[in-house]
């Protein structure tokens, strides 16, 4: 037997060894309940979807999925612990702009965003709207602006990536509009609906029940489009401001997992996101279902990393503003 035969053996044996392992992990996985780590509070938007996705993702991986929420740091404390997981495969969670983007940007983390996270896919896009207490004295987007010329207007809202709309048309027309942020996205319309801040800029969900209940008025879509529910009620950009609020959301692992364990639930996902009932159930919550796999949502985010960094630098919420 010559050398090159040698080392041709030699090197088929180190290769099959070497996925030994992997294999043997991929093939043990799950072997536990999966932690999915959600960073805003219960009853959210994304908390709702979460549980949607975990109990069709249960079936397809036969194994039990458990939404934890993890709320705190002004959204830090979510995307930290799942960049701190154990890579094994048994605890996903939620990314999106304000994990890879906004966070990063607005405060020291001890993660690094386009390192930290294997990236999964994208479920869901986020609508968002601007309301005012029903009793009020703003009836419309237009008198909003006026008096936010007069005096400084108050508005809450739970996440900078809610608010982006706000700067934009703050900008646009030179109102002034101070955000107060709250802890959830139900304490934001509460607060508004209260009388203890003037406006509020949130998502179908949170904000549904009281346009319903006559308590809260829907002044605008801040979306890219009118809300299917309220189809009447125009967007920003149609009422002529070119303010816009993107909310997409998606999944991912702490990077380092066992690509073949990544490929499977990359597998389970766009499976999940293909059912018909599952995007149904999505969309009665007031969010769009959208679906991009994990390669796809990274560009995505990436894209609007661009948009939203110079604003957070212009609005001095950058940690370090230009």
């Amino acid at each position: 037997m010559n050398r090159r035969t040698v080392l041709r053996g030699a090197t088929a044996v180190a290769a099959v060894m070497g996925t030994g392992p992997a294999i043997a992990q991929s093939s043990k996985w799950p072997a536990r309940e999966i932690s999915l780590i959600n960073p805003n509070a219960p009853g959210a938007s994304t908390d709702l979807t979460a549980r949607l996705i975990a109990q069709a993702l249960e079936k397809r991986l036969n194994a039990t999925v458990i939404v934890k929420n993890v709320v705190g740091g002004a959204g830090a404390l979510g995307p930290t612990t799942l960049a701190q997981s154990t890579p094994d495969g048994h605890t996903f969670g939620l990314v999106a702009i304000s994990s890879h983007i906004a966070v990063p940007n607005m405060m020291n983390v001890t993660y690094e965003p386009w390192k930290a996270f294997d990236i999964i896919g994208q479920v869901a896009a986020l609508r968002y709207g601007i309301g005012a207490r029903a009793d009020g004295p703003i009836k419309s987007i237009e008198e909003m602006i006026a008096a936010g010329k007069q005096k400084q207007l108050t508005y809450a809202s739970n996440n900078v990536t809610n608010v982006v709309a706000m700067f934009q048309l703050a900008k646009l027309t030179g109102a002034k509009f101070r955000w107060v942020v709250f802890p959830g996205g139900v304490e934001s319309v509460t607060a508004a609906i209260g009388g203890h801040v003037d406006a509020v800029i949130q998502t179908v969900t949170e904000m549904r029940p009281q346009i319903e209940a006559n308590k809260l008025r829907f002044l605008a879509s801040a979306a890219e489009a009118r809300w299917p529910d309220y189809p009447d009620v125009k967007t920003l950009r149609e009422m002529g401001f070119n303010a816009v609020s993107n909310g997409p959301f998606g999944y991912a692992f702490p990077t380092g997992v066992d690509p073949a364990i990544k490929e499977r639930m990359d597998k389970a996902l766009a499976d999940v996101m293909a059912d018909e009932s599952v995007r149904k159930q999505i969309t009665a919550l007031g969010i769009e279902a959208v679906y991009r796999n994990g390669k796809d949502y990274a560009a995505l985010l990436k894209s609007i990393e661009v948009e939203l960094v110079p604003i957070l630098k212009e609005t001095g919420m950058a940690k370090n503003p230009a």
